[in-house]
């Protein structure tokens, strides 16, 4: 027999049956019982010990609620009502009022009317314990956040948006459809209704971008994403529906915005959410037929904006960099209105404007607008595509239309596209990424690409309007350059060479291929560009690769399972080779033949050996990242300046394809400056030192300074450290790199540095600025350091025995080691009880 109590009865939600109503009566009759009794007797002791029996009946109920909370607590889905907390306070409220009235007591005062008027709120707190239902509501980790969308003006959306608000709490609307013509403003529309949801507790609101050539497995992806749920293990497209479903079951008040819907789902496939008690739906379309065959409750559709508020919008969208006089205000009026109230048209058209404050620049586009505009939006963003007159500008916008609609593109990773086109060049990969930012950022402003998070800056992300990229592949059909069949993920031809040979670009990334036919390639000897990454499955490449000889760039990122590449000697006019993340273990054959690669990236590879005259035969490289490194050894190379490179502005301590050394043995590099450069402490990409282990650096003739203080975080393994023969070398760490490492500190650390060896190094003034402390230290060496005239070791006051693994100290020169211990005398106490000889 199992025995439940009477909060495990509760907590399985046994609120209406037979024996709660027993228990509830019952309890009723005990409370009323004590009430009553006190108010019949007149003795102040009775009454007292009356009101206490009553508060320990409270408090009992009261622990055996927070029992019941707490534990439904720890799920992380629920949380306490605000009624039952308060309720909790009051309790610890009435606990302590009575032990103040005892208090007095023991002083000699009685209060009558105080005891009789807490007994009275002990009732009603017994009484409103009965009546709480469930005792917790569901919560959820808020994951979403607000999107970016303009403010809403005009009054006509003010009016839209607090109708769907209206509608979202009417209990039989479980569904509404908002449509209307490309452009008219329904994705702002539902911005904002996503953003009110996210600001109410008792909502949880998912955003999924539907778009053309959608599949059921991306968007079931994107709700589990959202609703914290693992669907990477499951592949039945029922299943993982059924998974879907239960989870919306178990959140309830879910709102879903499915977000340009091109025709009609199964919302089944999606996990029913319609089937949901709580759940909503809210999608944005071009088609009302779409709303009706889905079976919204309600629909709104989106129309024009009037005359007034489309001025205004027009107005705004130009921003206060704009000055407009009547003559030139007047000119701009009859332009907006040519836009025919569409919100994308009018805030393209502005943004085509920007800046403009000529008069006559102003009446040259007013005559070269077309004045047949009627509701063709194509034609307004089509006179700005045109406006922006820079050719190179206006291909790089062509671009971006090769990327799935709604995609969310990587401003860094697009920029890097653009070069691998050769559409941004420079003398080096630094000029061509500026250039290359530089023209989105334009794009941006002119309003043709929209910042993810507002204005563009360096490495951010940019979208482009589902419109905008329609009307982009309008323009390149009119004049033939690109096939796109972006997301649609459409397979190789198995046995097929397609005849292609004006073929430039090739674009295949993340097309789930595992295999590519050996003539595919047959036909395409104009072929420039050849992007196949994050194809996980793809084991081989067809040995045709090896005769593209206008190849320019190829990417095989992420190709996890590509275990060798065709031989590459013959692609003379290659520049970019991406073979990051593959599994390759050996440098592909004929790769000393590329003379005019400037990117070779080979990190998260495990190399069985880097041959050692590779490198120097790539004399252009401009770029290079090489595979992971347990040694690496780098010596006689006159170009080298900086071991690690890092571009100001550009952040990579995410970046997960990172050298990662352990050891690193650096010798006659003449030109070297430093190991870094850049901002150390934000730039360094993750985990590049933190391994390091041992570091020896000879004969560098231009280093003066090691390395910056903020670099010590990461050099908490490094075991020895060996400078020698180093000329100009004045300082190991660097005293500038204080405020880059925003602490104002004079203790460095070094944990486990074991051995210390400082040779020839006449210039060296300091090992570094303030006091170092280094508790592993076994050895040093000090040879021909006669400028250096302190030592920074310290220990701190905490540990008593410092220094006790150190048992040798080098010193070449006796007069220097004793004029040392004169100018420190506190050396002498720390180290000589542990050491066994000092050596001259």
């Amino acid at each position: 027999m199992i025995l439940y109590t009477a909060t495990e009865l509760h907590y399985y939600g046994f609120f209406c049956s037979p024996f709660q109503k027993i228990m509830d009566a019952i309890f009723v009759k005990i409370v009323d019982f004590g009430v009553k009794t006190f108010k019949r007797i007149s003795d102040f002791e009775e009454n007292l010990e009356t009101v206490e029996r009553n508060v320990k009946q409270l408090s009992d109920k009261a622990f055996d609620v927070k029992t019941e909370v707490q534990g439904r607590e720890q799920s992380g889905k629920k949380k306490r009502k605000r009624e039952v907390n308060s309720w909790f306070d009051e309790v610890i409220e009435i606990e302590l009022e009575l032990r103040s009235l005892k208090e007095e007591v023991t002083r000699g005062t009685r209060n009558a009317g105080a005891l009789e008027k807490l007994n009275g709120r002990v009732g009603e707190l017994l009484e409103q314990s009965k009546h709480f239902g469930m005792l917790v509501h569901d919560t959820y980790e808020r994951n979403e956040c607000l999107l970016l969308a303009p403010q809403v003006h005009e009054e006509t959306s003010k009016q839209n948006l607090e109708l769907i608000w209206t509608w979202l709490h009417v209990e039989n609307v479980s569904s509404i459809g908002i449509y209307g013509m490309g452009g008219v403003g329904k994705m702002t529309l539902a911005k904002h209704i996503h953003n009110r949801l996210v600001n109410e507790i008792h909502y949880q609101v998912c955003w999924v971008t539907v778009s053309q050539g959608f599949s059921f497995k991306r968007l079931q992806d994107d709700l589990a994403k959202i609703v914290n749920l693992d669907l990477s293990d499951e592949v039945d497209e029922h299943r993982r529906a059924a998974k879907l479903n239960r989870a919306f079951k178990e959140r309830k008040n879910i709102v879903i915005i499915l977000d340009d819907v091109w025709d009609c789902l199964s919302l089944e496939k999606l996990g029913d959410p319609l089937g949901v008690e709580g759940c909503r739906l809210i999608l944005t379309t071009r088609s009302y037929e779409v709303c009706l065959k889905i079976g919204c409750k309600k629909l709104l559709e989106v129309k024009k904006l009037n005359n007034y508020d489309a001025w205004e919008l027009f107005r705004k969208s130009l921003r206060c960099e704009t000055m407009l006089n009547p003559d030139i205000e007047s000119i701009a009026k009859s332009m907006a209105g040519r836009c025919k109230g569409l919100p994308l048209g009018l805030i393209t058209l502005a943004g085509s404007m920007k800046g403009v404050t000529d008069k006559r620049e102003w009446k040259n586009a007013l005559k070269e607008f077309p004045d047949d505009m009627e509701s063709d939006v194509f034609k307004v963003m089509q006179y700005s595509y045109d406006q922006l007159k820079d050719k190179i500008m206006q291909e790089c916008f062509l671009y971006c239309a090769l990327y799935p609609e709604d995609c969310t593109i990587d401003g860094e990773k697009l920029v890097g596209r653009f070069i691998m086109e050769g559409l941004v060049k420079g003398n080096s990969r630094q000029e061509e990424f500026n250039q290359g930012h530089t023209i989105l950022n334009k794009l941006v402003k002119v309003c043709l690409l929209k910042a993810v998070d507002g204005d563009y800056e360096l490495g951010q992300a940019v979208k482009m309007h589902d419109l905008l990229r329609e009307m982009v592949l309008r323009i390149t059909y009119v004049k033939p350059r690109y096939m796109v069949r972006a997301g649609i993920r459409s397979p190789v031809p198995e046995e097929h060479a397609p005849n292609c040979p004006k073929l430039s670009t090739l674009l295949l990334p993340g097309c789930c291929l595992r295999r590519i036919p050996e003539s595919f390639f047959q036909h395409m000897n104009n072929l420039q560009v050849l992007n196949l990454s994050f194809n996980s499955e793809l084991m081989d490449l067809p040995s045709c690769v090896s005769n593209l000889g206008s190849l320019r760039a190829i990417s095989l990122r992420e190709c996890r399972e590509l275990k060798s590449v065709p031989p590459l000697g013959k692609l003379k006019n290659l520049r970019v080779l991406d073979l990051s993340g593959t599994d390759i273990k050996e440098v592909p054959q004929g790769m000393g033949s590329l003379v005019k690669l400037t990117y070779l990236d080979m990190s998260g590879i495990y190399l069985d050996e880097l041959p050692k005259e590779l490198l120097p035969k790539l004399s252009h490289l401009q770029y290079l990242n090489l595979p992971l490194c347990l040694t690496c050894k780098i010596k006689h190379c006159d170009d080298i300046e900086w071991i690690v490179n890092v571009p100001s502005g550009r952040n990579t301590t995410t970046d997960p394809h990172c050298i990662r050394f352990h050891m690193l043995s650096i010798s006659s590099l003449p030109n070297l400056i430093g190991l870094c450069k850049g901002k150390i402490a934000s730039h360094v990409p993750c985990d590049t030192f933190s391994g390091l282990a041992y570091l020896y650096i000879e004969r560098p003739n231009k280093i003066k300074k090691l390395f910056p203080r903020a670099i010590l975080q990461d050099l908490e393994n490094l075991q020895k450290l060996g400078v020698t023969d180093c000329d100009e070398m004045e300082e190991i760490i660097a005293e500038e790199a204080t405020e880059q490492d925003g602490t104002s500190s004079d203790i460095l650390i070094l944990p486990k540095l074991m051995r210390l060896e400082l040779t020839d190094l006449p210039k060296l003034k300091r090992i570094c600025e303030g006091k170092l402390i280094c508790d592993s230290l076994e050895s040093m060496s000090f040879e021909h350091c006669s400028e250096l005239k302190r030592l920074p070791f310290y220990a701190p006051t905490t540990n008593a025995h410092p220094f006790l693994a150190l048992h040798t100290i080098k010193v070449l020169e006796k007069d220097w080691w004793q004029t040392l211990e004169g100018e420190q005398s506190h050396l002498k106490t720390l180290f000589q009880p542990h050491i066994t000889h000092v050596r001259y």
